[in-house]
């Protein structure tokens, strides 16, 4: 089934289409830590525990195509390929914000990711002012 075709779901067309494009298992991760500044391919897998190349670099394709990060290559000597977030990607920062919200109502107390990057961390991103694109 497309996302949004279904007559039922008409009425909440948008919120399928979004979670279709932001709510697999790594995107908001990756989002997230894009929020910060731009990182190349090794620095994001060094940020994520737990994700091999493979799915990382399948999520970043996907990303891409979705037009919430892009691919930049720098000027500097040697080049250096750097992931950043698009306009439509920092639009997220809200969405991160309630996600924040939620997290610290319903899991604050509950045993905290491995990776340590806890409610403090996401609200040192949040407060980032969003990049020029």
């Amino acid at each position: 089934m497309t996302p949004g075709t279904s007559t039922s779901n008409k009425e909440i067309c948008p919120v399928v289409e979004s979670i279709y494009t932001i709510g697999n298992k790594w995107s908001l991760v990756i989002t997230y830590n894009l929020m910060k500044s731009p990182k190349r391919f090794n620095e994001l897998k060094a940020c994520i525990p737990g994700i091999s190349s493979k799915v990382l670099t399948q999520n970043l394709s996907e990303l891409q195509k979705n037009g919430i990060i892009e691919k930049k290559t720098t000027l500097d000597q040697p080049e250096k390929t750097e992931y950043i977030l698009t306009e439509k990607g920092e639009d997220l920062r809200n969405l991160m914000q309630e996600v924040k919200t939620w997290g610290e109502k319903w899991l604050t107390g509950q045993q905290q990711p491995e990776s340590g990057q806890g409610l403090e961390q996401i609200n040192a991103l949040l407060t980032i002012p969003a990049q020029s694109v």
